[in-house]
């Protein structure tokens, strides 16, 4: 009988970074600025600046910034 202890770890293989890096920063913020959503962003720094972050990672890019608040977006009244 085999302890559980001793059975072998998974190895994980190697990926791609998914955070985004400080340079895309702004870039990120202007795409949201002009009205793209998370994974409209992701597709395109994906396709025009060759990263691969996850629309997840844009998300918490623009927490972090402060880009977004607390879940309240700044829309125009339309009424």
């Amino acid at each position: 009988m085999v302890d559980i202890g001793q059975w072998p770890k998974r190895v994980r293989k190697p990926v791609r970074p998914r955070a985004i890096s400080t340079e895309l920063e702004p870039v990120v913020i202007e795409l949201y600025r002009r009205g793209y959503g998370y994974r409209a962003i992701a597709n395109t720094l994906r396709q025009d600046y060759h990263a691969n972050p996850h629309f997840n990672s844009v998300r918490k890019t623009l927490i972090r910034l402060g880009t977004l608040g607390n879940g309240v977006h700044e829309y125009e009244d339309l009424s």
